[in-house]
């Protein structure tokens, strides 16, 4: 006896937009924003996903501070300055004022600190001496999001130019 395939029913078929959040949520971690944009993608009602929110808010799996607080916190460890946090923040749905309560908590001495580790995971400080190894690492950390005057400020004064200098002469 054969079964049909058609017959059975899929595994997603018969899920409820909570049943289908708590999946979702059971990989990573959302925000509210994200996770209405999914449930209403996966084509969930928006009176049942406000529910569905509300309720995984209410129940302590929806938390947007305690996201953007983790998020930074891993951003910063990987190198990446407090622009492009705020930028990858607001990717995710985070509000402006989720993503400013992290700023506020951003220290400069601490920025230069994960600058300083980001610089030496990359290069040696013999090589920053050369002026193209200091412009390239220039150029790493303000992709990163640090500010100019941070930079400025860890690397130091740029290395002159030794061979423009000789053809001076």
């Amino acid at each position: 006896m054969k079964i049909q395939h058609s017959a059975l029913p899929t595994p997603h078929s018969s899920l409820t937009p909570l049943d289908y959040a708590y999946r979702l949520l059971a990989r990573r971690a959302y925000s509210k924003q994200e996770l209405t944009d999914k449930l209403l993608a996966k084509g969930f009602t928006e009176a049942a996903v406000t529910r569905t929110v509300e309720r995984l808010t209410a129940q302590g799996y929806l938390d947007d501070a305690r996201l953007a607080a983790d998020q930074a916190e891993r951003l910063r460890e990987r190198g990446f300055g407090p622009e492009a946090i705020k930028a990858k923040l607001a990717q995710k749905g985070l509000s402006s004022e989720t993503v400013g309560h992290i700023e506020a908590l951003d220290h400069a001495a601490e920025e230069m600190e994960f600058a300083r580790r980001l610089l030496a995971s990359r290069f040696s400080p013999d090589a920053l001496k050369q002026p193209q190894t200091y412009a390239r690492a220039f150029r790493l950390l303000l992709r990163r999001g640090y500010a100019q005057e941070l930079i400025e400020r860890v690397l130091g004064a740029a290395p002159s130019d030794t061979w423009k200098t000789e053809e001076e002469e």
